[in-house]
């Protein structure tokens, strides 16, 4: 029986591709999610998004609560910045938010 865990973090890189897809972006799904990353650096991550490494992580229940609730915190939040101590500040957005800023960048060939 496979890995339940594993098919869900499959089943989110692959809508995440197809929608890129849909979007007219350069995207790829990475060969075993990573797993051959020590072979090169062209293994490294989940998903080649135009010249972007993306990992996809996937959680059930409220895993990443406060992440969707601090993004809904006075309804207008385009983005929110997180930094733990000693770490660097990491960013996190709405795939909408995203489409804009890829769209403004040129690296979608079809805007919707």
């Amino acid at each position: 029986m496979p890995n339940k865990n594993r098919v869900r973090g499959y089943q989110l890189e692959r809508e995440t591709v197809l929608f890129w897809e849909k979007q007219g972006a350069e995207v790829k799904r990475v060969l075993s999610s990573g797993a051959y990353k020590h072979f090169s650096d062209d293994l490294a991550g989940d998903i080649k998004l135009g010249p972007y490494v993306v990992e996809a992580k996937r959680k059930k229940g409220r895993g990443f609560g406060f992440l969707y609730d601090a993004l809904d915190q006075d309804d207008v939040n385009d983005m929110l910045v997180l930094k733990q101590d000693r770490h660097r500040r990491i960013y996190v957005l709405e795939e909408e938010t995203l489409l804009d800023l890829f769209g403004k960048a040129g690296l979608l060939s079809k805007n919707e």
